[in-house]
Order: structure tokens, then sequence, then C-alpha cells
């Protein structure tokens, strides 16, 4: 599975001055609508505009807008809702059988049918592309792994023309929570492939917008990149917001190479908000500090799922020990590392973030629960270990923030006198990515940005001999009772799931084989009339273009 999406990294793309355009343009053709065209801008391209071969942020935005899934996230709610379907529910108590009903008559943009049919094929192709290899022997769906949030899908099958039941492998309670997510989205079988993802711009969807243009640009590597996706609103969408107007009639995309690039077209005016939470820590609290209201650029704060964390490998020396594990969950100095981020980031102490089921703070408990946590007393817990422990800690060098909160990090352990830190910068996330899968990593920064807004997106990749960080941290009772429980149990808010989770957390933090460190917190900013933006913040982490508007 790829960490490419997942892994809360800010990478960036460079672009060439030379564009070029594809596509064409039209109306909305939605009456009602105010006549408002935004301009936002991100450092967060898409890889790709096919569901079926992009599992990363930028992708995912535009999916969430241009695309529609059986079930999406109402503004605010962590729990899944009917969007193209008009009804879906498990069938039986086994949590093995899911179906759901479509309304008849629902279409594509372009007035193809969208119908159970669609949606069958729409999920088989992400599974058979992403088992297949290409000649070359690259994977087919362009490596993104997004299938793998399909694995518990054993079949699909259209039973009428608007009924679609899905048959699993395994309970899970989480699967309404995949149909909701960015590999849920359905396409056309008239206009994609089967078996390649698509090659190209021309997207059918059937969400609130429809793809008008797309402008590219030939990066360093003669790689082709995106500079700009202009959208309108698309009058055939049927679903979970047909009852709202939109509060524009149309969105262009705008990619930047950098952050400072974004903050300058904030400046400028040249955009009238940001998409994503991709200013730095200094840009947003210095912006916070000069607004006023109604007048120049505002910060809008919302919650935030992202989480940071320090991943260590059980498998590898030092920290096949877990009384080291410890040590260093005991010394790290969250509010330390918050106030290299300028206090954007809350200190977090639980692999679950707040927010996300009935979390609790295992990593202020026992045996962390003793303040302050002096060198002597981490020491004492130290029986038998030759000291200073040294080790190697890496980290992507473009991650916003991650220089200066490793320097943090080897500033307090080794103050401490216990341990000795190298710390080791690669490029970006692409680069760690292969050194988890070969298990060379012994300590490790890494962000998590959820799929969907589940405990168990927090639990299930981290654990298993290859999980997603190649730390071998595979504890029998998690993967072989409690998270087989947690899947049983369809009630993700009442007191039962709860108590699993709760036994999980504390697992984890006994073990301490990932230490963490923060949550996040969205940021958008904004010029002084735009409107609408705290309805895309939330813990689904969807960017709801059509809620935002200008007054």
């Amino acid at each position: 599975m790829s960490a490419a999406k997942r892994l809360g990294t800010l990478g960036c793309v460079g672009l060439l001055a030379t564009t070029a355009a594809c596509g064409s343009s039209s109306s909305s053709g939605v009456a009602g609508v105010p006549k408002t065209t935004l301009n936002m801008g991100t450092v967060s391209a898409y890889s790709s505009l096919d569901p079926a071969g992009a599992y990363d942020a930028g992708s995912w935005m535009v999916f969430y807008n241009v695309y529609q899934g059986l079930l999406t996230y109402l503004p605010g709610s962590t729990s899944p809702t009917v969007d193209a379907a008009k009804s879906c529910g498990f069938v039986g108590t086994d949590l093995m059988t899911y179906s759901c009903t479509l309304p008849a008559g629902l279409t594509f943009s372009n007035g193809d049918p969208l119908d159970s049919a669609a949606v069958k094929f729409s999920f088989d192709r992400v599974v058979k592309i992403g088992s297949e290899t290409l000649p070359d022997k690259q994977p087919a769906d362009n490596g993104s792994g997004v299938s793998g949030l399909l694995s518990t899908m054993k079949s699909v099958d259209a039973t009428t023309p608007t009924t679609v039941v899905f048959h699993l492998k395994t309970a899970d309670a989480t699967f309404p929570d995949r149909l909701a997510s960015g590999v849920g989205e359905i396409v056309d079988p008239k206009a994609y492939s089967a078996t390649r993802v698509l090659d190209g711009t021309s997207v059918v969807g059937s969400g609130v917008y429809k793809i008008d243009s797309v402008q590219t640009t030939k990066d360093s590597t003669g790689a082709t990149v995106p500079t700009e996706v202009k959208l309108s609103l698309n009058p055939n969408y049927k679903g979970a917001y047909s009852k709202t107007k939109p509060t524009n009639s149309g969105v262009t995309l705008k990619y930047y190479d950098a952050p400072a690039d974004v903050r300058k077209a904030l400046d400028d005016g040249s955009i009238d908000l940001n998409a994503n939470s991709d200013l730095t820590a200094k840009d947003v609290t210095e912006l916070e500090g000069a607004q006023q209201l109604g007048k120049g650029l505002q910060v809008v704060e919302g919650a935030g799922a992202n989480t940071r964390m320090m991943v260590l490998n059980t498998k590898m020396a030092p920290f096949d020990n877990v009384a080291v594990r410890q040590a260093i969950a005991k010394l790290i100095d969250r509010d330390a590392i918050a106030n290299t981020y300028d206090q954007t980031v809350t200190p977090l102490y639980s692999v679950i973030p707040g927010g996300i089921g009935d979390g609790t703070t295992p990593y202020e408990e026992s045996p962390y629960d003793v303040k302050p946590l002096s060198p002597a007393v981490v020491k004492a817990s130290l029986t038998g270990v030759s000291l200073p422990i040294s080790f190697e800690l890496t980290y992507a060098g473009n991650s916003v923030g991650g220089p200066a909160e490793a320097a943090q990090i080897k500033k307090t352990l080794e103050a401490s006198g216990l341990f000795k830190v190298k710390l080791t910068s690669v490029a970006n996330l692409g680069k760690m990515i292969p050194l988890w899968s070969s298990h060379k990593l012994a300590a490790s920064l890494t962000g998590w940005q959820p799929d969907y807004p589940d405990p168990d997106d927090f639990v299930s990749p981290f654990v298993g001999l290859d999980n997603t960080f190649g730390n071998g941290y595979a504890p029998p009772n998690i993967i072989n009772k409690l998270t087989p429980l947690s899947l049983k149990q369809a009630d993700r808010a009442d007191d039962a799931t709860a108590s699993t989770f709760e036994k999980i957390q504390k697992q984890f933090a006994l073990d301490a084989a990932y230490i963490p460190l923060w949550q996040n917190k969205q940021y958008i900013v904004t010029q002084a009339n735009v409107t609408g933006v705290p309805l895309t913040l939330d813990l689904a982490a969807i960017m709801r273009f059509w809620m935002i508007g200008k007054s």
C-alpha cells in the first residue's frame, strides 16, 4: 500500500514557464446561483484525475468535488450519509454484506446513466487495476496503492439496475467509511478503461462540479504536471447537497511550487483563498496577528485529524528493547515541539487524535504519568543498557517544520544524557517510503493523514510485520483479537467500541513503537469578502468548494 496520501508531508512540484491548455470551457447552466468564480491556490497538485490511480491529498480534493460516491460526509459529521445512493446498509448482523439502492434516472455530467452497473464497474476496475502490472513492470495504478482500501471487499454485484451489493471477506464496520473516501468515487463505464488508469484530463463524474479545462506544463524531469484546473457547476448533480444552492458558479484551482508562492498570491490578490492548510506556521501566526475584523486577509481555523509521530523499528537495535522505546516516549517534550510550529499544532498523547472516536490519552498514563519525568527517573528504567544510546533519526527535509522539529527532539534527548542522536534528512516523502518498505529505518518522523474519520484508520495500517512503516510492530493481542472485534462493532459511537479502542491505545502506549507528537489544526487564509470556509474545515477533511462564496 502506498503512503503517498496518508503520510502528511508537504511536497512541491517544480513548474516551468511554458504551459499547455487542454479541455474546453463552458458555463454552469445552474439557475439561481451567484455568478461568482473563486480562485484557490495550493501546493497540493493532483497526481491523477482517476480514482483508480491516485492516493494523495491533492487528487482527492478534486475528486470530492467532481466525482460522487455512494456515501459522503456532511459538514461536521464523522458518520457517512448517502450521496449518489438513496439508501445503504449492512444486510444481516455479520457485517459481511453491504447493500445500496440508487435513485432511478441518476446521470453523469455528460448525461450517461449512473446505475448499479456503473457502480460495479467502478469498484471492479479499482481492484483489477491495482492488482495488475504493465509490461514495464510498473503497477497499473501508477503505484498509488489506493486499491488497498478495498482489501476487505470480496466482490460486488449489480443485482438490479438500482441495487448494488458488496460481499466482504471479513466483517468490516468501516466499509461505509471506505465507500465515502476517495476510492469510492463512481466513474462512467463509457469513458473509462476497465484495465488502465485515465490517461489525460477527460473526466466524467457526477459531482457538484465538472472540469472545464486543465493547464499543464513540463517539470525539470520532463513529466507533465498541472498548473491550473477550471471547474464549473454540474447541472446534472443530484445527491446529498441537491437542496443547498452552491454559493459560487465556478472554481479555478491554481497550483504553486511552494507555500511562499501561495502567500504571495494571497498578498497580491491573485487568489481568494488557499485550498489546503499549506502555509507555514510563521505565515499563519503573522496573519492572525495582523488581521482585523472584516479587513485584509482573514485566517479561518478548524479542527484537523492529521497527526505527526515518531516511528521506532521494533526489529532493529536499539529499539528492539521496549524499555528504550519507552524511554524516548517519557522524555519527548511535546510542548517544545509545538513551539517550533508557533503553537499551530496541539500536543498529542495517543495514536488516535482527538475528535476521532472516544479518544483517550494513554501517553499521559502509567508508565508516563510521573511528572516531571527527570532523566534520573528514566535512567533507572534502563537497567543493563549501555549509555548513551546512539541512534539515527530520519525525516523528510521538505516537510513543513520538519527540520526544526527534528532538531528539538535531538536537543531534548541529548540534554538527558541518555541518548546520542544523529539527524538524517532525505529529500522528500517519496525517498522515505522505500526505506520503510525495506525495514531500513531505526527511527523516523512522519505525518499521518487519515482516509476516513474512523479510529481504525489510525490502527490497522500501523500493525503487522509488513505494516505501512515497516517497523515490525505486530502485537498479537491487537491483530488477532482487538482489531477483529472492533470491525464487528457496527455502532462506532457506542461504549463497547470505545472500550475496544481504549484497550488498543493502551497497548500502543505500553509498546511505544509509535510516539505521537501532535495533531494539526486546519488553517485557511482568505480575502476579506470570502464566506463559508468554516463549513469546509472538519475532521472529514473534505474541501467543499460549493459552500464557499463571496459577499
